[in-house]
């Protein structure tokens, strides 16, 4: 009986993630065909089972709603695809010298556990995958890229004697609103429909089950538009003033300032942080508390559901992958140590020898004649 219930329950929550399935993207070559789309708005390409919507929806985890916003905005789809990109580089880069990497996002739209089942990790991801596609929408738009919005409206700061608002700021408004639409809508999709599943449960262990498991995926929705929240809050704080100045001979007298947003892997960072001071929620919400705008305590912290595991040794139910073979630095007192990546396993060394051409002259005229060299490096390996 026990395992069957794991079973379900894994099926259930399998369906709790519809809102980062689409990070997907970052392995499609779609052609969304956009001389098509702009010259036929409402049929044809935009609309049939073959259509690049309608691929991304088989292929690539796009659910109903995300497949009908990509028919109508089809002009955005290949910023949506960049972002994914962004979103799993920017992961892999910030937890590069952790147990847990961030390898398992490239598996989209087939998920592992250690992002199906509400962990902190799970709370990152969506965090993160909620910034990039604010942080791609709004670098479309101040680019030229997208004829839907332009450059940021300037600030209402009232500028110094010393520089002057202007430039082209990015459009963070319209790229949150885009993620709003894009990312949220998914997760309130999910808590609607469970609600109509709870509405039409019977009286039965299984149906009592089942109601468990929706009450779950209500919760984990909820979680989920949290954590999205928290992304979008951080890469508003983010902004920078950035400026260009003016004046006779390189001086300068005067400086036009906008505002922009720094790089994605420092944002990563930010949100990092928030995930080593995530926090553990336990709290029981309903469908209805979705529609009735129902927001967890603390706007700027990260949250999930379920405890991660310690991700030292490969356990392919709880997602992990194990440290075992992942390369250490001896040296270092930090996350990549061998002593803390390794989980006190011990490590190996590894000796690495290059043969390479080197000390090359030119002789006149005309050859150039080398050495042949022989160097040797170690490299650490958890064992």
């Amino acid at each position: 009986m026990n395992l069957a219930i794991f079973f379900l329950l894994s099926i259930w929550l399998g369906g709790c993630v519809e809102g980062i399935r689409w990070l997907s993207l970052q392995h499609s070559n779609i052609h969304w065909n956009l001389s098509s789309a702009n010259n036929n708005p409402s049929r044809g390409i935009r609309s049939g089972i073959r259509s690049p919507c309608g691929v991304a929806r088989r292929r690539y985890g796009f659910i109903k709603i995300q497949a009908k916003l990509c028919r109508s905005w089809m002009e955005t789809m290949p910023h949506v695809q960049m972002a994914a990109t962004l979103a799993a580089d920017t992961c892999q880069k910030v937890f590069a010298d952790r147990r847990w990497n961030c390898s398992s996002i490239t598996r989209a739209p087939f998920l592992m556990p250690d992002l199906t089942r509400a962990t902190r990790e799970q709370a990152f991801v969506y965090s993160l995958s909620s910034a990039s596609l604010t942080y791609a929408m709004a670098r479309a738009c101040s680019s030229g890229a997208l004829y839907h919005c332009t450059c940021a409206v300037k600030p209402t700061e009232t500028p110094n004697e010393n520089f002057q608002w202007g430039g082209c700021g990015d459009n963070l408004k319209w790229g949150t609103t885009f993620a709003k639409r894009f990312i949220d809508n998914a997760e309130k999709y999910v808590a609607k429909k469970t609600k109509e599943k709870l509405k039409k449960r019977d009286n039965s262990f299984e149906g009592e089950e089942q109601r468990k498991y929706s009450l779950v995926k209500t919760q984990m929705a909820l979680i989920n538009l949290h954590n999205n929240r928290v992304g979008r809050r951080v890469i508003s704080e983010s902004m920078t003033t950035q400026c260009k100045c003016h004046g006779v001979s390189g001086s300068c007298n005067i400086k036009t300032c906008w505002r922009a947003l720094p790089s994605m892997v420092e944002i990563g960072k930010k949100l990092l942080q928030r995930y080593s001071n995530a926090k553990e929620v336990v709290k029981d919400v309903l469908p209805e508390d979705v529609e009735a705008g129902y927001k967890y305590p603390g706007t700027n912290q990260l949250i999930y559901l379920s405890k991660s595991p310690d991700y030292c040794t490969r356990d392919d139910k709880l997602g992990s992958l194990g440290t075992i073979g992942r390369q250490c630095n001896v040296t270092s007192k930090g996350p990549d140590s061998c002593r803390l990546l390794c989980c006190g396993r011990g490590y190996r060394t590894v000796v690495e020898e290059k043969i390479e051409r080197c000390q090359c002259k030119y002789y006149y005229c005309c050859y150039v004649k080398c050495k042949v060299c022989k160097t040797s490096s170690l490299r650490y390996e958890c064992s």
